[in-house]
């Protein structure tokens, strides 16, 4: 009785995600032979822990809320893209939460025991399926527990695999299981998804898994481990208890085994109906329509969301509400999130400062697009471009002159001589000022207006474009009424990962074959960079120094991966398992591009300067791990020792 009570209770959720696309209408309330002995009730069963994988998408809430589950943040969710990874790890600049050392207490056991409870039942209904059938949906119950499972690991390295049903009402010294190894853990989320790819077919209807789709959370997972084994030792760790037992970090010489793992995913991959996205032959838009066309085929697996669902299932969003200007572009909150200079600078842009130190003079703002590279114009808005009939319009100030060098606006201090003496005009939203008698407008419809806070202020010269559905009229853009999907894998990640883990087992032409892919795509300048295997020991993000040496090609690569996904909820997690996350993240400041007329001459400057509310980023050594939560181990001692500085 108690396994159905808890099957009932997994259903409570289950009735609200048609969202999944898996066409299930309520039953009521079904015991384990009508959902486990027929295809129609394991589909219902699976569609709930579909509805919690964790997936760090739209509602991911990166500041730990709703009592340790940041993937269900419950209340009013539209402030999770304040609160955003993104967000969290410096990644996007915005004036809200920072770094979140100590982790959100993320712990799914729940979910892993309904997953337990389907393979350890399931094989008493064998008889009512055909083979085929059996197996994948065998095959996808283990991908779905490793999907768990990964979440665990990359948080905490070595957790207590458990693959029966714990009664928790039964024996308490059963149900204190020890932690395993991280080495251990990794290996099987290596074993499910080996399970997943061999028994799930090729093909599966949108939002379930396929053998592809297990391959590639293959090819994800097995790249985390595989740098947590090769980075670990220099982590500055080794007496902590943790690290000693192998509940935190992996003997070094495992690494290559699973960047292997990573390429032989990658060929199965491979043999699939994947293609990189190239629709449009504006390179540009076709970047942007990578992340917005759902029949993409470069899509392996996505999140489907609906506006018209239900708000508690957290399957509609409120996107493009809180990363557009209002009120020109969205009907409510308005933008919360920018990149930085830091990241625009991964990309190939215009020169904005000229050999002698003085700014370059543009003719309009908007010439700053001049020679950029199309991908980061698929990643960002900037000035003139068009979203939702109206174009961006972004200036901070207007200088009466600019004589000098970009050097000497001092990265916007008011300190400056330049910006003293009235010579550098800021202003509120619609501010004007009158120069030589000519009235000026002083920050643009979209600018950084001196005189306003964080919400729907512009800070820098650039707005987020990815995910953003620009079909979506401006009247229809408010909270909860954004619904395109989330892509979860795609094949762009799959070749990034796969060109990481290729040049670490030292295949350095191998690797950059996929990087050239990308980089052709992204209509690079230059598509295939000359290797070099001179060594580095800084980060191109804040030039922050490393604990190691690095060739400079893998540091290209780690730089690639960025431009690529970045605000795809990557960074924080490349960052800890590159075990540089204290480096990078180290009173990180992130700068920004302002612009700036110049009365005078009638021209346009780019400078580069500090965020003016000189807010930082900080993440501590202890954060390449979370600590096993306090209430987990109040009640089992045996998930002791606890990480690394906790």
């Amino acid at each position: 009785m108690k396994k159905n009570i808890l099957i009932y209770s997994a259903l409570l959720t289950m009735m609200f995600v048609s969202c999944q696309k898996l066409d299930l209408q309520p039953k009521g309330i079904l015991g384990e032979p009508e959902l486990f002995g027929n295809e129609f009730g394991v589909k219902k069963y699976f569609t709930g822990l579909y509805n919690y994988l964790p997936i760090e998408d739209f509602v991911y809430y990166g500041s730990n809320p709703n009592n340790g589950n940041p993937y269900r943040p419950g209340g009013n969710y539209w402030d999770a893209c304040k609160n955003s990874q993104g967000n969290c790890s410096g990644e996007f600049f915005n004036t809200w939460q920072g770094v979140n050392n100590g982790g959100a207490a993320y712990w799914p056991y729940d979910r892993i025991r309904e997953v337990n409870t389907f393979i350890i039942n399931f094989p008493k209904y064998q008889a009512g399926y055909q083979a085929a059938t059996y197996n994948a949906l065998m095959g996808e119950a283990y991908f779905l527990r490793a999907f768990y499972y990964s979440s665990l690991a990359k948080r905490y390295g070595g957790v207590p695999i458990i693959k029966d049903i714990q009664d928790p009402l039964g024996d308490q010294a059963a149900l204190q299981v020890p932690r395993n190894t991280e080495y251990d853990t990794w290996k099987f989320i290596y074993t499910d998804l080996k399970f997943a790819m061999d028994n799930l077919p090729a093909t599966s209807e949108r939002g379930r898994a396929n053998k592809f789709v297990a391959a590639a959370l293959m090819n994800r997972t097995m790249l985390y481990a595989g740098s947590i084994a090769k980075y670990t030792q220099y982590s500055g760790l080794s007496a902590e208890k943790a690290i000693q037992g192998g509940f935190a970090g992996i003997d070094p010489a495992k690494a290559n085994e699973f960047f292997q793992y990573v390429v032989d995913a990658a060929a199965v991959i491979a043999t699939g109906p994947y293609t990189l996205y190239n629709k449009d032959a504006d390179k540009a838009t076709n970047f942007a329509n990578v992340f917005l066309d759902i029949t993409s085929p470069e899509n392996i697996f996505i999140k489907d969301f609906d506006v018209n669902a239900p708000r508690n299932t957290f399957l509609n969003h409120s996107y493009d509400a809180l990363m557009c200007p209002f009120p020109d572009m969205t009907s409510n909150v308005g933008a919360e999130s920018f990149p930085s200079l830091d990241f625009m600078e991964l990309y190939e842009m215009t020169p904005y400062v000229n050999p002698d130190g003085t700014p370059v003079r543009f003719t309009n703002r908007s010439d700053i697009k001049n020679g950029m590279e199309p991908r980061m114009r698929g990643t960002m808005y900037f000035d003139g471009d068009v979203l939702r009939t109206k174009a961006f319009s972004i200036q901070r100030g207007v200088y009466k002159t600019y004589a000098g060098t970009a050097a000497d606006a001092q990265a916007g201090s008011n300190a400056a001589p330049i910006n003293s003496g009235g010579n550098r005009i800021l202003g509120g939203r619609n501010a004007t000022t009158v120069v030589n008698g000519v009235t000026l407008n002083v920050t643009g419809a979209h600018g950084n207006f001196d005189n306003e806070g964080g919400e729907n202020n512009g800070f820098g010269s650039a707005f987020v474009r990815k995910y953003i559905n620009a079909a979506q009229p401006k009247s229809d853009v408010d909270l909860y009424r954004s619904g395109q999907h989330w892509v979860v894998f795609r094949l762009g990640e799959v070749y990034m990962n796969t060109a990481e883990a290729l040049y670490e087992l030292g295949k350095r032409t191998e690797a950059f074959d996929l990087i050239e892919k990308i980089r052709t795509r992204a209509g690079c300048a230059v598509v295939r960079p000359a290797i070099d295997q001179s060594m580095t020991g800084t980060s191109t993000i804040n030039k922050a120094a490393y604990n190691y040496q690095i060739e400079k090609s893998l540091q290209f690569i780690r730089d690639e991966r960025e431009r690529e996904l970045y605000a795809e909820n990557h960074w924080w997690w490349d960052l800890r398992r590159w075990r540089c996350v204290d480096q990078v993240l180290n009173n990180f400041r992130p700068r920004m591009l302002s612009c700036y007329f110049v009365a005078n001459e009638g021209k346009y400057i780019y400078l580069d300067e500090s965020n003016r509310l000189n807010r930082t980023w900080t993440a501590s050594r202890a954060s390449i791990y979370e600590p096993i939560p306090g209430g987990e181990i109040n009640k089992n001692g045996k998930l002791l020792p606890n990480n690394p500085l906790y």
